[in-house]
């Protein structure tokens, strides 16, 4: 009977370190990482259990990796947890390990008046266990809720740190405000 060994972490890091040194587009990247990802999330235990847990009271962000041309989180959402409709400035990969989560997209078009923009949805997707999904520039503004009772844990690759960096979130109503996202729990 054969053995199959889990792909790890440290694996995963390494390829995708290779994949952003070699390609410039994002499409390119996320195609390549996201079957990685998604290999990856297989093994919830290639992530440590101390970044697999939430903190009382709030949204758990943990760095597992941080690179100059890339970097790689883990996510704990709380059960009712709602990011709004953002963007990112950056490709991405996401992929669910525990649980499941609701992500909408949208096409973001100015609208009148200052400040404000018209969101329309252009899909909506419920990513349970093992599911991915990927960030390209153009496509990229989404909005994540958590509408379960449990702590949902992802891991999230992006081409930059988020942290600190200058984003923006919109309201239902398309009001748009600035987003800098906080420093993460454990850096």
């Amino acid at each position: 009977m054969a053995t199959t060994t889990a792909y790890t972490l440290k694996e995963f890091i390494a390829d995708v370190d290779r994949i952003a040194r070699e390609e410039q587009s994002a499409q390119v990247i996320t195609g390549r990482v996201a079957p990685l990802l998604a290999k990856l999330v297989k093994n919830p235990d290639a992530v440590p259990a101390e970044f697999r847990r939430r903190p009382e009271g709030g949204r758990g962000r943990y760095m597992l990796h941080r690179a100059p041309h890339f970097n790689v989180t883990s996510v704990i959402w709380g059960p009712g947890d709602t990011a709004s409709a953002h963007n990112h400035e950056t490709w991405g990969v996401i992929g669910v390990i525990e649980n499941e989560i609701e992500e909408t997209r949208y096409r973001v078009a100015e609208a009148p008046g200052a400040g404000r923009a018209k969101l329309e949805v252009t899909r909506v997707m419920r990513h349970t266990p093992g599911a991915v999904s990927c960030l390209v520039p153009g496509d990229e503004v989404h909005r994540m809720h958590n509408s379960t009772g449990r702590d949902t844990v992802e891991i999230h690759v992006y081409g930059r740190d988020l942290a600190g960096l200058r984003r923006k979130t919109w309201a239902a109503d398309g009001t748009e405000k600035p987003l800098v996202s906080p420093k993460y729990l454990n850096c």
